[in-house]
């Protein structure tokens, strides 16, 4: 959403939990604002989980011209619940009507993913195929908590089984959301950017195998993952194959932004220029063409984390990881942990040869002191330019949701001025 790594915006140790009294840097450029300004409805259905404190801080304030889904993590397929409150809501915002939010109250005991595909039938049935449009989909699955109705399950014998069924409605909504483009004459004109955002978590019925490690390691079972572009149109997508190169999930940020008619159709409309020290690179020209010479991308900092005190580094085909890999180090009663050489626990070191032995087999940093010694100064460069953690994100005592308001509503309001209707809100801005 920002081309940034969680490491430049200080919030890489944890996600926002539901009490949290903040959210995602409200003066960050959100791609879906960009994307707006570039001339595309923007639309958003699925998690948003980048924090609801304030009205600001909702997708619809953000970029998207309507938002439906849930706004924290791990919210429950059919009660839609998280923390025992209930997290289901729609929005929508334009100059004219401002912000519209509403809970809705009458989703409940619906199979999220139903949700989704009624909502993306409604959302395409209705759009204009004159304007461009940008639908964001994070969907459900397959995250916790672990959840599919009855028809998608082959065996009921493991929770193995309740994973693949789960992956098979999520496979069910991709190809309904697709024939719902084909019927309304839009799929030939579109891109599908598909992707993962990490490997599956450390479980008896998942596996990254054969790769190293699971969700939250910075081993490739951890940090690699699945991720293609489709389209029917071969002008929109003439190349047809895989890359050997290096993409990192900030890149879709600048990747289509370029595809949206680029930084310069943004500045023309709002005269303001591209954020500055952004990581993402824009990958379009090697993606969709293939005709750059090299890899746009040949390095990734992958993470550092000063509560685990452990980082991760690639640089061309090595990888160094340093730091205890399994740490499950959590905040103590500090807000900040700093980021600086002491950050970092620089007496355990591994380095890999990704590219031949992408299962992280044999650590060969003893026999590589001059490679480590070159990408560990990279590091120690990148942490003297990063602001500190922000670990202890702060809490209101007096927030939503609570047995008097049992939903998630952003903090603006207090007791004194909840709205009329409690699930309802609109205002002009």
């Amino acid at each position: 959403m920002t081309g940034r790594y969680p490491i430049t915006l200080g919030i890489q140790h944890d996600v926002f939990q539901p009490n949290t009294e903040e959210c995602l840097n409200e003066k960050e450029l959100l791609l879906p604002e960009v994307i707006r300004h570039n001339g595309y409805a923007t639309h958003l259905v699925g998690k948003w989980h980048l924090g609801y404190a304030r009205w600001s801080c909702f997708p619809c304030m953000r970029g998207f011209d309507t938002a439906y889904g849930y706004i924290n993590g791990e919210t429950g397929y059919i009660d839609h619940m998280i923390s025992g409150y209930y997290d289901f809501y729609q929005c929508s915002y334009n100059e004219k009507n401002g912000l519209k939010w509403k809970i809705l109250k009458e989703d409940k005991g619906v199979y999220s993913l139903y949700l989704y595909n009624k909502r993306v039938r409604h959302i395409v049935k209705q759009h204009d195929p004159n304007t461009p449009l940008f639908l964001y989909l994070p969907m459900q699955s397959v995250h916790a908590s672990y959840y599919a109705p009855e028809k998608y399950y082959d065996c009921t014998d493991t929770k193995r089984c309740t994973m693949q069924a789960m992956l098979s409605a999520a496979e069910e909504l991709l190809t309904d959301v697709i024939q719902y483009f084909k019927d309304a004459g839009m799929w030939d004109n579109t891109l599908l950017v598909y992707h993962s955002d990490n490997g599956a978590p450390k479980s008896s019925y998942t596996s990254n195998g054969p790769l190293r490690g699971t969700k939250s390691h910075l081993w490739e079972g951890g940090v690699r993952t699945v991720g293609f572009l489709y389209s029917e149109n071969k002008e929109l997508l003439p190349h047809r194959g895989y890359t050997d190169c290096y993409v990192h999930v900030a890149d879709w940020y600048n990747t289509l932004v370029a595809i949206s008619g680029g930084w310069t159709a943004y500045a023309k409309k709002t005269g303001l220029e591209m954020p500055a020290k952004l990581d993402s690179i824009d990958q379009s020209r090697h993606l969709l063409f293939n005709d750059t010479n090299t890899c746009p991308r040949t390095q990734i900092m992958l993470h550092i984390d000063p509560v685990k005190r452990v980082a991760g580094y690639m640089k061309n085909q090595h990888k160094l990881l340093i730091g205890p890999q399994d740490s499950s180090a959590s905040c103590d009663d500090a807000t900040f942990y700093p980021l600086n050489i002491s950050s970092i626990d620089f007496s355990i070191i591994e380095l890999y040869n990704i590219w031949a032995d992408p299962n992280e087999a044999e650590n060969i940093a003893d026999e590589n002191p001059d490679i480590v010694a070159d990408l560990r100064r990279d590091v120690t460069d990148y942490l003297s330019h990063q602001s500190p953690l922000q670990c202890q994100l702060p809490t209101l005592d007096d927030s939503y949701p609570s047995d008097e308001v049992p939903y998630y509503l952003p903090w603006d309001f207090t007791r004194d001025n909840l709205p009329a209707s409690a699930y309802e809100y609109n205002t002009v801005t």
